[in-house]
């Protein structure tokens, strides 16, 4: 019998510490190579992490919500003989890096199968009194999604034997009687929330934000995003405005380029991105999360349709991969979804800008002289005032909005 300690790996390009939200295994269980044994919050996403070697559980390396180096003590495995790590390292080391694709558990089938769903969802089913073992997943990787669980709580109870000498309900408060104050709550701030806090926190302290807004006719605007309902409902796809927006905002950060790029304060050097890869803002009920569609002047208006649409139920499910939030060059936040007008939307370090897309309204506007109702779009774009200066942010803005205003000069483009 050998001890095998694993350390936490580095599970995505840079990362330097990762928080525990959710242990599968505790101390004395057994487990299986390549099975699932903890959650860790990266800075992007929450990462399965299996055992790399099958034993038993000697200890753990903090308890949910602790914070881990890279590099410190996830957990020690005893292993019934020498442990040999994949890849070539050498017993009592981490692999050289941690597979984060969910495996199945092996080992005892007689045991009891522990469901792949995330944090999420879990406290979710707990809330409902979900048993989330007996479901069956529906996610693109067999997870358990929020919908199956709220599936599941809809559905009727089994009828189950009444219980003898119940406590009576207390009675109901009397009127005008007094009432105890109400007493604060304290939540830890922790998971992905805690992220989201950082970087806000980050963005808004370094970057020199500055802002615009236009508000647009969005009457073609709508009728090209009926037009490609209406092409695309062969194939299964109802796009939203997004994959619009998106391909308006590829053409004009094409146009300015200093708006699709970073800026390296302590090199002293503007980076510009070749590629051009926008993010969009997803909320979850744990916060926002930003899926990256890459590429984006280089994909059809039906590929992007289909991409969004997969991107966005990942991120809202949690089964987002860490890749497909990394490498983004500019953001959009669509707060128009949720019935929002103007905002002020926050630019995503390392990048320089971001739009802000409100809900689109109908407002009377002048026709020929003559007052009409129309559509109209309201849009909000920050810079990062380091780089870009009021005139670059008019211009990159109004481009924004012609394209917008007028999706047929995108034809060129698609």
């Amino acid at each position: 019998m050998s001890d095998y300690r694993f350390d936490l790996p580095d599970v995505g390009e840079g990362l330097s510490e990762g928080e525990i939200v959710h242990w599968h295994v505790g101390e004395g269980d057994s487990v299986a190579a390549d099975q699932i044994i903890v959650d860790v919050q990266t800075d992007k996403a929450v990462v399965e992490i299996p055992s790399p070697v099958a034993g038993t559980v000697r200890s753990l390396g903090g308890a949910v919500g602790a914070t881990l180096a890279v590099g410190a003590m996830l957990a020690v495995i005893e292993t019934a003989a020498p442990a040999k790590a994949r890849g070539g390292d050498s017993p009592g080391q981490a692999p050289s890096r941690a597979p984060v694709a969910p495996a199945p558990p092996k080992g005892d089938p007689g045991k009891r199968r522990r469901a792949l769903a995330s944090p999420a969802t879990r406290k979710l089913a707990v809330e409902l009194g979900v048993d989330i073992a007996s479901l069956t997943g529906t996610g693109n990787r067999g997870q358990i999604t929020r919908d199956d669980v709220e599936r599941a709580a809809g559905a009727p109870p089994e009828a189950s034997p009444p219980v003898a000498d119940e406590a009576p309900a207390p009675p109901p408060p009397v009127a005008g009687a007094e009432t105890a104050p109400a007493q604060d709550r304290i939540e830890p701030l922790r998971g992905l929330r805690r992220q989201v806090a950082r970087t806000m926190q980050t963005a808004w302290r370094d970057i020199p934000h500055i802002l615009t807004f236009h508000e647009i006719d969005a009457s073609r605007l709508v009728a090209a995003r009926r037009a490609l309902v209406a092409e695309f409902e062969p194939d299964g796809v109802k796009p939203s405005y997004l994959p619009l927006v998106m391909k308006a905002c590829a053409a004009a950060l094409r146009r300015h380029p200093r708006f699709n790029a970073s800026l390296d304060m302590e090199a002293e050097r503007i980076v510009y991105r070749g590629r051009i890869n926008i993010g969009f803002a997803t909320a979850t009920p744990d916060g926002l999360v930003v899926p990256v569609v890459h590429d984006v002047d280089t994909k059809s208006m039906l590929t992007l349709a289909r991409e969004i649409a997969a991107l966005a139920e990942a991120a809202r499910t949690r089964a987002v991969k860490l890749e497909q939030l990394r490498g983004g060059t500019f953001t959009v936040s669509n707060y128009g979804s949720y019935g929002g007008h103007f905002g002020t939307p926050i630019i995503r370090p390392p990048e320089v800008a971001i739009l802000g897309v409100g809900a689109i309204h109908e407002t009377v506007v002048p026709v020929d002289g003559a007052p009409a109702v129309r559509p109209s779009l309201p849009l909000a774009v920050s810079t990062d005032h380091r780089l870009n200066d009021g005139e670059h942010l008019g211009a990159f803005a109004a481009t924004i909005g012609a394209y917008l205003g007028d999706p047929a000069r995108l034809l060129g483009r698609l």
